[in-house]
């Protein structure tokens, strides 16, 4: 029982900093870059993290969107 306790920790926690990456990298698309792919936030979580369920690194893309400047060809090659 204590096993299963701890796994499911790990998975809330996983999924905890999932939703913070997303969060992160949604507000600088949606708020600070206002990138058209993504009308809302809520739209943009919503992709954020199906791909970081399937494994994408959001945090690494978080950190490449910034560097991009709002640079809207520099934010399509951090998607890649």
């Amino acid at each position: 029982m204590r096993l299963l306790s701890l796994l499911f920790l790990i998975g809330c926690s996983q999924e905890a900093e999932r939703a913070h990456a997303c969060d992160a990298l949604c507000d600088e698309l949606v708020m600070t870059c206002g990138y058209t792919a993504y009308p809302s936030l809520e739209s943009c979580a919503q992709g954020c993290l199906w791909d970081a369920e399937n494994g994408k690194d959001v945090g690494a893309e978080f950190q490449c969107v910034q560097a991009a400047a709002c640079d809207t060809f520099a934010i399509l090659e951090c998607e890649h």
